[in-house]
């Protein structure tokens, strides 16, 4: 039984290894035997020259194997693994398109034969289709085999309060882990659990322990052959934002700062401009017609501006479609008592102020499209933060007000994740995550399940 949690990560990303070289090699055999040996094939695009015999594509292929293969480390294949579906998905994505155009590059560049661009248009679908398919069944086997056989990682978290939450939230995306909590106890209760508790490691967030408490914990740990972990409390209020500086000879932590700038805030916003210009010029007529249905139902503009707090504190009008009654403000007071949310927010599921046009606009989201003049502007991005009024904000604590480093979004970690089920203080929570691990990647995963969060209606009302 491999009872180091390192032997297992290291044994997984071996079989990854293989598995995805196996499905390299195999989607290029097999793009070449559809174009020229399969008569289906040949039969829908009827090669204009000779067959090139596969004698000649080995080079090729030899070279596109070890190209793709080293692109797929350098990405991180082996790193991190037993990622999330759609993570996945994205990583092996941007894999096969940047090995798929270093092969292509190549292609062109040697001059041995003329190659077929159907070949190798087909290999990079071919590669794509089979890693993902591998390594969504080399999950199962391992969640569902692996696991049963070697038993999982016991891992004992002490703490309570928000780094001890972070510290689960980031061990719970490993499988292999079987993690459990409890509050810092006496040093003899403390060795109970090591001695006795099965656990293999143990984290400690609780930043008010002592150094010699510190030091009594890690020897009983080391006598019962536990691994002895300490997070720093520096990582409550910075986390996703150290670096490990060792440049100097001395370790010591750097703190980064986590506002967009640079060429990151350049394309940000390059990408936030192309697609709002491209959905408001689709959804023009639509957009009108439910302008006119706004107008029809109810007295009072079709827009409804409302002050939020944006980029470092600034203040800016929001725009949305009006779903509420024109006095909806001034009868805001009177319905205090049935808010159903804790913290400063205001929802009720069957709020009177709401238009009969109204109520299925925001059941689709279809009220926060105006948003996208936002974007435009430069108020706000297509994903990021909720922007808060001016009075929920004055609430925020120095760990919140980390929300005003970026541009408030559309949509967000929150949107796809509960949205008004969600609690004010897990809202807060799933912002500053998301803007400690920012990346091109996490927006456009935030893109695409706020689709299904919107079609689903999940937590709208």
């Amino acid at each position: 039984m491999l009872k180091s949690l390192k032997s297992r990560l290291f044994l997984n990303r071996v079989i990854l290894f293989f598995a995805d070289l196996a499905c390299v090699v195999l989607a290029l055999r097999l793009a070449y035997a559809v174009r020229f040996s399969w008569e289906w094939g040949v039969r829908l695009a009827p090669a204009h020259k000779v067959p090139i015999p596969e004698e000649l594509y080995i080079p090729l292929q030899s070279a596109a194997v070890m190209i793709w293969m080293a692109v797929f480390i350098i990405n991180g294949f082996y790193e991190r693994v037993n990622l999330p579906f759609l993570d996945d998905v994205l990583r092996v994505a941007k894999g096969v398109f940047w090995g798929w155009a270093l092969v292509l590059a190549g292609g062109f560049l040697y001059r041995g034969a003329d190659y077929s661009r159907i070949v190798s248009v087909l290999s990079g679908i071919l590669v794509f289709f089979f890693v993902l398919t591998s390594r969504q069944v080399s999950r199962l086997i391992y969640q569902r085999v692996f696991l049963k056989w070697a038993g999982r990682h016991r891992v004992l978290v002490l703490g309570k309060g928000r780094l001890c939450a972070s510290i689960e939230r980031v061990l719970s995306a490993h499988p292999e882990m079987e993690i459990e909590s409890r509050p810092t106890s006496d040093l003899e209760s403390f060795r109970q659990w090591v001695q006795a508790g099965g656990f293999r490691e143990v984290y400690v967030g609780d930043p008010d322990l002592s150094h010699s408490h510190l030091i009594s914990m890690a020897e009983m740990s080391e006598e019962a052959g536990v691994v002895f972990r300490i997070v720093p409390d520096i990582l409550e209020l910075r986390m996703g934002e150290l670096i490990l500086d060792e440049s100097l000879g001395l370790p010591t932590f750097q703190v980064k700062s986590i506002s967009l700038h640079g060429w990151t805030f350049f394309y940000k916003r390059m990408f936030d401009v192309i697609v709002s210009v491209i959905l408001l010029s689709v959804g023009a007529v639509p957009l009108g017609l439910l302008a006119l249905l706004i107008k029809l139902d109810s007295r009072g503009p079709v827009f409804f501006r409302q002050e939020r707090v944006g980029y470092k504190g600034r203040i800016f009008r929001i725009f949305k479609f009006r779903s509420m009654q024109t006095d909806a403000e001034a009868r805001l007071e009177d319905l205090r008592h049935l808010n159903e949310r804790p913290g400063p927010l205001f929802k009720i599921k069957k709020d009177p102020r709401v238009t009969r046009v109204g109520r299925w606009i925001r059941r689709l989201s279809i009220d926060e499209v105006p948003q996208l003049f936002n974007v435009l502007v430069g108020d706000m991005s297509l994903v990021g933060p909720r922007p808060q009024l001016p009075k929920e904000a004055e609430s925020n604590d120095d760990w919140a007000r980390k929300r005003l480093n970026v541009l408030p979004g559309i949509s967000g970690l929150w949107q796809v994740s509960g949205r008004a089920q969600l609690s004010y203080e897990e809202m807060i929570e799933l912002d500053i995550y998301y803007i400690e691990r920012w990346s091109p990647g996490l927006d456009l995963k935030i893109l695409i399940k706020t689709i299904p969060a919107v079609l689903g209606r999940q937590g709208a009302y």
